[in-house]
């Protein structure tokens, strides 16, 4: 009997990057000539496209369960916790990003301009792709790996926030990432390094995005 051969933790992070830069490829590849706005309508399905991907290579490559990239059903009191810290960190976040730079959104950077004209429809998709696409690579798969890889959850932790609030930068532009991005990641890495749970970490991201959503139904 043939034993399996695992998959080693680097090449299930390479694998990973370069899923989640294909959405990004295929958008530049879709965009009209001229046009320099981010087109939701082909990122947003390539992301959940890229997704599906990732887990299939945990599935039928690494053969590993999707507990391995931190899929599991929570717990009642995780779910509690979550939801509390989820909304303290929104306060946090807002108030800063105020405090900084005043009330309202962010108008001058990319994000901001496409937020603004987005439906109540885009926006619920847009908090949902990012809530589960982004903690998915982000959290289950990056900082899952380099625990595998390293043996310590704080190196994880720390590459996980380093590069999702620094990846935020030309989107986001500096104001939004060194106060709403910042505090949202902080509380994602930390839930993630004590529960190891996607899920609720998707759950925090979504709350965390609701200013999308609260955005959206004002205009």
């Amino acid at each position: 009997m043939k034993t399996a051969v695992r998959v080693p933790p680097l090449v299930t992070l390479a694998v990973g990057v370069l899923l989640w830069y294909v959405p990004t490829l295929v958008e530049r590849l879709a965009r009209l000539p001229g046009d320099r706005g981010l087109n939701f309508d082909v990122v947003l399905p390539a992301r959940w496209f890229a997704a599906a991907l990732l887990l299939a290579f945990v599935l039928t490559v690494e053969r590993r369960p999707l507990s391995s990239v931190g899929v599991r059903i929570p717990r009642v009191r995780d779910v509690l916790v979550t939801v509390g810290l989820s909304v303290l960190a929104l306060v946090v976040g807002v108030v800063l990003y105020g405090f900084v730079v005043g009330a309202g959104p962010d108008q001058g950077s990319q994000s901001g301009q496409i937020m603004a004209g987005l439906s109540i429809a885009g926006s619920l998709h847009l908090i949902a792709n990012a809530a589960v696409v982004e903690e998915l690579f982000y959290r289950g798969l990056l900082m899952e790996r380099i625990i595998d890889l390293t043996g310590r959850p704080w190196a994880a932790a720390l590459v996980s926030y380093v590069l999702f609030v620094g990846g935020h930068v030309p989107g986001s532009g500096w104001a939004t990432t060194l106060t709403m991005v910042a505090v949202g990641s902080l509380l994602l890495v930390g839930l993630y390094w004590m529960f190891r749970d996607l899920l609720l970490c998707a759950g925090a991201h979504a709350i965390f995005n609701l200013p999308i959503l609260a955005g959206a139904l004002a205009g």
